[in-house]
């Protein structure tokens, strides 16, 4: 049996998948400070793995086109990274903002650890050496997405629910219930329409 595709929350999910886009886009600015672990731990707790996944695949391809990183090397690592930080936000979705930010910080040192092997590779630079510079980086982070989460998770996840309830309620009945419904109507008119002509000619 194929599944009806849900259109109003493929539209849900491309929006946000804009909003986890334009943001990084944005703060490229300033290295590693970003709003994508506290994003991506709200999707997880809130439209869950599935559709959360579709995002953050959204979000790699846009920005490896945009920073012109088309590379398995960077996509990898970066979709691991981010797949990490999504499941971090479903499995404590039920718990407080306090545990999400844990969860986030454990994900953004994870999500710096699965570039090592790939750019050990692809950089062809040595592994203890590369762990130290990167340390500073994984800090910045980790803070970041300590104070985002205690901060904003809750409000954030809170809005987020009461949207997409508003807007998934609203579906319209069954269209082929409806059109069903729409011709047996039409076929019990046209009986009477039949029966009247009948009584007139008689």
């Amino acid at each position: 049996m194929v599944k009806k595709i849900n259109i109003k929350m493929l539209a849900i999910v491309v929006s946000l998948a804009a909003i986890l886009f334009a943001q990084e886009e944005i703060l490229t600015v300033i290295p590693n400070v970003q709003l994508t672990f506290l994003l991506v731990c709200c999707y997880g707790a809130t439209v869950g793995l599935g559709y959360g996944t579709l995002i953050i695949s959204i979000h790699v391809l846009l920005d490896n086109i945009v920073m012109g990183s088309l590379t398995p090397f960077i996509m990898i690592p970066q979709f691991i990274g981010l797949f990490i930080a999504l499941l971090f936000g479903y499995l404590l979705r039920n718990k407080n903002e306090y545990i999400q930010a844990l969860g986030s910080a454990l994900a953004c040192i994870l999500y710096s650890w699965a570039y090592i092997p790939f750019n050990i590779v692809y950089f062809n630079v040595k592994f203890i050496p590369y762990l130290i510079a990167d340390i500073p980086f994984e800090l910045i982070l980790v803070v970041t997405a300590l104070v985002t989460v205690i901060l904003l998770y809750k409000p954030i996840v809170i809005n987020m629910n009461r949207l997409m309830e508003n807007l998934l309620q609203q579906e319209p009945i069954n269209n082929l219930g409806k059109t069903f419904k729409n011709k047996n109507i039409e076929i019990k008119v046209r009986e009477e329409e039949i029966r009247n002509e009948e009584n007139i000619n008689k």
